[in-house]
């Protein structure tokens, strides 16, 4: 699929490649099983750049771009295995700028000096996002959350953008990691950074209004989180494809270079394919919804198609390494492991098709 992008979003995906270009699956491997598996001040320097507050109005201070300049800078992310969870920082600007006056944190979050993260999943195989079984309560003219958040990227997260049912159905709410009744149980994951289980046990919170345009504030981030992980997920498919495609323009057997092989020509077609139509339907999603008021269905479908696709294809990538690929040593590995991390969070491809299938009543 070829981008017709304009003068400006090309700009900014080149600056977007050249800022992540400096790190790469080098950087990535220092920061496996660290305390901290990102480098703060890249965080800040993103936000010097204005990519955390890329979908925020430019009357808060944002850039006030859309879906489209979100979707070409995670690519690149996503390309280039970056530690930094821009994504995630950038969407939760966008939610704590809904109201008719933005969130205290928006600022320090837009400029990377604080992470604040989406808690929105509550089980492994993925639940319905407007359902949460968490629960907010009014005390003393306080809100308190009540309730646990799974697979959490909190990992040097300052706070947390948490759905909860109230009395009059979902909504979203900020929490601070260091409030009280708020703890947090940490997991290893197969990618290296740590995801984190949420407690919250009457929790102190702020009520983050819905956007104007969105139907819940919960559902607009929840769909934002989808095209975002979906983006990422293009990137780190689009890099696999190619270092394999390099891998068999050079190595050779029995005499010729592997890439000569007919059934490897297969596979990397059928690869190249599924690449080609994930990128397709992220950025006709990015090009055709509202950042606040993405269709729950298209959100759902292209988590599924990219989570599933992106599994698949740097299996495929590893495959045609031979051995090599099977190693640690190699890169190739890296983009496995992106892609198994991302495409479990807020719910697998069976999850969202689930999700799609019930959003669109195909139930019969």
């Amino acid at each position: 699929m070829d981008l017709h992008l304009t003068s400006e979003q090309t700009l900014l995906r080149d600056s977007a490649a050249k800022f992540i270009g400096a790190a790469g699956p080098k950087v990535t491997r220092g920061f496996r099983e660290q305390e901290l598996s990102f480098a703060p001040v890249r965080l800040r320097e993103a936000g010097d750049l204005g990519w955390l507050g890329i979908l925020v109005p430019g009357a808060a201070n944002g850039l006030g771009l859309g879906l489209t300049e979100l979707a070409l800078v995670l690519e690149q992310a996503g390309r280039g295995l970056l530690c930094e969870p821009i994504g995630l920082a950038a969407i939760s600007a966008a939610a704590l700028a809904q109201g008719r006056k933005p969130h205290p944190m928006l600022d320090r979050v837009m400029a990377g000096a604080v992470l604040v993260v989406p808690a929105l999943q509550e089980r492994a195989y993925g639940d319905d996002p407007l359902a949460p079984h968490t629960q907010v309560v009014e005390k003393g003219g306080t809100l308190c959350l009540t309730g646990q958040k799974a697979f959490v990227c909190a990992d040097g997260a300052d706070g947390f953008l948490v759905s909860a049912s109230g009395r009059d159905g979902p909504v979203l709410c900020y929490v601070a990691r260091q409030a009280s009744g708020c703890t947090l149980s940490t997991t290893q994951t197969v990618e290296g950074r740590k995801l984190a289980t949420l407690d919250l046990a009457d929790a102190p919170a702020d009520l983050v209004p819905p956007h104007p345009s969105s139907r819940n504030a919960v559902d607009a981030l929840h769909n934002l989180a989808l095209l975002a992980l979906s983006a990422e997920l293009l990137g780190a498919m689009e890099r696999a494809l190619e270092v394999t495609l390099d891998y068999l323009r050079i190595r050779k057997q029995f005499g010729k270079l592997i890439g000569s092989f007919q059934a490897l020509q297969h596979q990397a077609t059928n690869i190249y394919i599924r690449t080609e139509a994930v990128r397709s339907l992220v950025f006709q999603t990015a090009a055709n919804n509202d950042p606040y008021c993405i269709d729950p269905a298209l959100a759902a479908a292209v988590k599924a198609k990219a989570s599933e696709d992106a599994l698949a294809v740097t299996e495929a990538c590893i495959q045609l390494h031979g051995a090599i690929g099977f190693t640690d040593e190699h890169d190739i590995g890296l983009y496995l492991k992106r892609a198994i991390l991302l495409s479990s969070l807020f719910g697998n491809a069976a999850a969202q098709r689930r999700r799609y299938i019930a959003i669109a009543g195909l139930t019969g």
